[in-house]
């Protein structure tokens, strides 16, 4: 009795893997990439179609690669994670993508992999990418973050972090272009910008008083005894210091 229960069950097991994986009865019927942003639908659906494509429609459910699909889709470097869901009953194959997008390129001792660049994440945290898959986004044109501002830091204190990605984020506000960042502590805040066609070294201190430093820097800069003036120090915004080398 037991051995025909045994070959009735192996047998049960077998027709319902033959129906799922191989059978026309649960085929997929749509593929949905969950997603508003059409940019991001057309770049995970052309890559998703890159032969041999992961999923098709019309064939058995069962047989959707739910790896791959996350493999292939993470290769491309803005992409932090990827969730596929399967409805056997409607057919559709449901796909979404976590976004992630970089500020700064950090520099080389965060990464203890040669082959491998550090970014800070809009969301403030680290992040480390296959340098061969930055340099190959940068050429597709698909993430250009080899041209992101370079950043430099003492240590991975959250404060410290926060008021660099302050500072980063208000100077464009005043016009300015960010080559780089240095910031070996709170106090001790510089950057590297382009600003009004003019290439500037400025020491900000501390991000305190960010406002009367961006007028202070404004004003100085239109003096015409300042105009070959390549450094400036903001740390004392009432008593700034200015130098042409």
């Amino acid at each position: 009795m037991r051995r025909l229960i045994l070959i009735a069950a192996i047998g049960a097991i077998s027709g319902l893997a033959y129906l799922l994986g191989w059978s026309n009865v649960f085929p997929v019927k749509s593929i949905e990439i969950a997603e508003s942003d059409q940019s991001i639908v057309k770049e995970v659906s052309a890559r998703l179609n890159q032969f041999p494509a992961p999923v098709v429609i019309g064939e058995p459910m069962a047989r959707v690669d739910k790896r791959e699909i996350t493999s292939r889709l993470r290769t491309l470097i803005w992409v932090e994670d990827v969730q596929v869901r399967r409805s056997f009953l409607s057919g559709k194959v449901s796909i979404s993508v976590s976004p992630r997008s970089a500020i700064a390129q950090l520099d080389s001792r965060w990464s203890a992999n040669p082959n491998e660049l550090g970014f800070l994440g809009s969301d403030l945290e680290f992040f480390f990418v296959p340098q061969s898959e930055v340099a190959k986004a940068a050429k597709s044109g698909d993430a250009d973050w080899l041209s992101l501002p370079n950043l430099s830091l003492g240590s991975s204190d959250r404060a410290l972090i926060e008021d660099v990605a302050g500072l980063m984020a208000a100077l464009p506000g005043i016009g300015a272009e960010i080559r780089s960042v240095t910031a070996p502590n709170r106090e001790s805040i510089k950057t590297l910008i382009g600003y009004n066609e003019r290439e500037l070294d400025i020491s900000w201190g501390s991000v305190k008083e960010l406002e009367l430093k961006f007028e202070v820097m404004a004003r100085l800069l239109e003096l015409k005894a300042n105009r070959n003036v390549k450094r400036i120090d903001l740390s004392a915004p009432l008593a700034p210091i200015v130098s042409n080398s």
